[in-house]
């Protein structure tokens, strides 16, 4: 089975882990919020730099952050992962604060779009950041402790 492209710089493997993605394929991407995959192109293409989510496709220890199995020890019960509306991402040469700054900058743009409506705080999320797009109702983005 080959790779799905996405976006322009994304595949699907990357937001969905293997245990789904060899067995489902292309169809893997109805298991997904449209809105995330946007967003994380959105990311890459202000920013310049290589955003990675899940890199198992090439060999990388990352897979459980983008969609998640609903049998996951990893994360809380009923997170945004298992639904397909979350990520937790790194941007070459940024820190997670960076990254954080980029979007809060950005914010209308993801907010009107609804592709980023929740963000948690840098302060925990010491090597990644996570972003999802699950309904808030608020004009500004969520800001949550983990």
């Amino acid at each position: 089975m080959g790779r799905v492209k996405v976006t322009d710089n994304f595949y699907l493997d990357e937001f969905v882990p293997p245990e789904i993605y060899n067995v489902r394929g292309a169809r893997s991407l109805a298991l997904m919020d449209i809105r995330i995959i946007l967003a994380c192109q959105h990311i890459r293409d202000i920013s310049g730099r290589r955003v990675t989510v899940n890199n198992w496709w090439n060999g990388g220890a990352l897979d459980e952050r983008g969609l998640r199995i609903s049998n996951t020890p990893t994360g809380a019960r009923w997170s945004q992962h298992k639904y397909g509306r979350a990520v937790d991402l790194s941007v070459d040469g940024m820190r997670p604060r960076e990254v954080h700054d980029l979007i809060r900058k950005h914010e209308i743009y993801f907010i009107e779009r609804q592709w980023i409506t929740t963000i948690e705080n840098p302060a925990f999320t010491p090597t990644w950041t996570h972003i999802d797009c699950r309904h808030t109702g608020l004009d500004r983005l969520l800001i949550v402790d983990p």
